[in-house]
């Protein structure tokens, strides 16, 4: 968003303000303007520092919290080395070196910080130097002797203590503004009273310009308002979790602070180079599902721009209809994040879209920021919970994720099965055809099997070129059929590739051949097991666990009530 302070003073312009040039300034309201200025002057003063500490402090709490997560990261990719992953060493020396540029202004300001980084560093070099040379035992073995996670955790809970401080520090900072400005603000308003005052009983002729400072008094608290308003936009689009909700924010904004306008919001979207609309309201037709960049003048020009048809000024491609439409590009930290419509319907469009331009550049600005955080955000999830070359969650995502499906179908007696799919041959795969084709190979399979699943299945890579599928609310038979669907499929892709290309599969699903996470793991790992002893290229299902008369009386009472229903 733009500098509050600047849109502030941009918004408390008074327009129909006059100067008095005709009747001599009596000495009252000489004084009386003197020590306005006088105030106004110490109180923006005294808020300007308040503002230049709370921007410090901002900064400093950013880059702590930045620093966890380098150290935080730093640790994940220890554990990746010690798993055998070749391509983790490189991160854990490039997360290494960022956390020591990021000690001096973070983690070396906390008292017994510094030492325990040292100690975690040559306990993390030690252990990646092990777990490189293939001594990943001994590796854990010595990073638990010396209790490296809970030197981790106090160096993490020391920065998160800083970082309670630091956010007491700004609230103190945000309190002692609101107070300043809410000073001045009375005392602006208590010394325009009394000037009104004064010149009403002293010039009876000046009825007039008071009438006009009263008007512009008006006009000031209507920017006071919108101000606000924008900063409770801004405060609300921090907790926005995704596009719909800071849609939902926008519209409402919008419609308060610039009734009567129709408007559209287009996100730009990198892989397509098209900005991709995420929502519009107020208008009769439908907007354009999609723009390209290079045919909109307001991103060429970086500034906003009026689409008129009918006048002889430019306009972009993409502008087909009569509407009047007010563009304004989204642009955050240099990168373009979206495009920001706004149409006056109905007569004098042009000159209404002039006289709120500022207003609408102050939300795309709110808006750019709150689309960048969220695609940090995405970015930073997605790096810690997905594999860099599938794009699928990763082991530590599987576990988490099953554990919770296999406690909540022990609660509610539901069904969750798991197929785990091994590539046949990929070794030889790799040798014959490189590197290169078997991450291709990897890449087509993941696309495959997520393009036949549902949207509640969850497919992760399990290790190498094995992938586990989870699927929820799935009994043992469906979960087999599914698993026959995938490995026709898999089979089918070597069409594409030129070379035989195949899966064997392993299914078990709780309750009918497991009862927790180990166990599912193991019996679809036992069945898969069996389908490459059986040949490969098969699907083969666990056995299924002794009779439990419980869960038949359950399956039988759930039979009765979808009956019923």
């Amino acid at each position: 968003m733009s500098n509050p302070t600047t849109t502030e003073h941009a918004f408390l312009l008074a327009p129909n303000a006059r100067p008095r040039t005709e009747v001599l300034l009596p000495p009252a309201i000489i004084l009386l303007v003197f020590a306005m200025v006088v105030t106004a002057v110490a109180g923006f003063a005294y808020v300007g520092g308040q503002q230049s500490m709370l921007s410090v402090q901002r900064q400093q709490s950013e880059a702590m919290r930045e620093a966890v997560i380098t150290l935080e990261r730093t640790n994940a990719s220890v554990a990746q080395v010690l798993t055998g992953n070749r391509g983790a060493m490189a991160h854990y020396f490039r997360n290494a070196e960022t956390l020591r540029a990021q000690r001096p202004a973070t983690f070396d300001t906390l008292s017994g910080a510094p030492a325990a980084l040292d100690q975690l560093a040559q306990d993390w070099g030690e252990a990646t130097t092990l777990g490189a040379d293939g001594h990943a035992d001994h590796a854990m073995t010595l990073l638990t002797e010396r209790q490296t996670d809970a030197a981790l955790t106090n160096v993490i809970k020391l920065a998160s203590d800083s970082l309670v401080r630091a956010d007491a520090q700004l609230e103190q900072h945000e309190g002692n503004i609101r107070l300043g400005t809410l000073a001045v603000l009375l005392l602006q308003v208590v010394g325009g009273a009394l000037a009104i005052a004064t010149l009403f009983f002293a010039f009876r002729s000046s009825a007039r310009e008071a009438d006009g400072r009263s008007a512009a008094l008006k006009s000031a608290d209507t920017s006071r308002e919108q101000v606000v308003r924008l900063f409770q936009m801004a405060d609300v689009l921090q907790s926005a979790t995704d596009y719909g909700d800071a849609n939902q924010v926008l519209k409402a904004t919008a419609a308060e602070l610039l009734p009567g306008f129709a408007g559209a919001l287009y996100v730009f979207n990198n892989s397509r180079d098209r900005l991709v609309l995420s929502t519009s309201w107020g208008r009769e037709g439908a907007p354009a599902e999609n723009i390209s960049p290079d045919h909109c003048w307001a991103l060429k020009r970086g500034k906003p721009h009026v689409n008129n048809a009918a006048s002889s000024k430019l306009c972009c491609e993409h502008h087909h209809d009569a509407d009047i439409v007010l563009e304004i590009p989204m642009i955050a930290r240099g990168e373009i994040m979206g495009l920001f419509q706004l149409y006056a319907p109905g007569e004098n469009g042009a000159e209404r879209l002039e006289g709120i331009t500022e207003l609408g550049t102050a939300i795309a600005d709110g808006m750019s920021l709150a689309l960048a955080n969220m695609g940090l955000r995405e970015k930073l999830r997605n790096q810690a919970l997905r594999d860099p070359l599938t794009g699928l969650y990763n082991r530590r995502y599987m576990e988490d994720c099953l554990q919770r499906f296999v406690r909540l179908a022990d609660r509610e007696n539901r069904e969750v099965s798991v197929i785990m799919v091994d590539l046949d041959h990929f070794k030889r795969l790799n040798d014959e055809h490189g590197h290169a084709f078997g991450d291709s190979i990897l890449r087509d399979t993941a696309t495959t099997i997520i393009s036949a699943l549902r949207e509640t299945d969850i497919v992760c890579r399990y290790g190498g070129e094995e992938l586990v599928v989870i699927l929820p609310d799935c009994n043992l038979e469906r979960a087999a059929d599914k698993a026959e669907i995938l490995r026709q499929r898999i089979e089918a892709l070597g069409t594409t590739h030129g070379t035989p290309i195949s899966a064997s599969f392993g299914v078990a699903s709780v309750p009918y051949t497991s009862s927790g996470v180990v166990d599912l793991l193991g019996a679809s790992d036992g069945a898969l097991y069996k389908a490459k002893q059986a040949g490969r290229n098969r699907v083969e299902i666990a056995p299924r666990r002794p009779f439990q008369l419980d869960r038949l009386e359950d399956e039988l009472e759930r039979s009765k009530l979808i009956a019923a229903e």
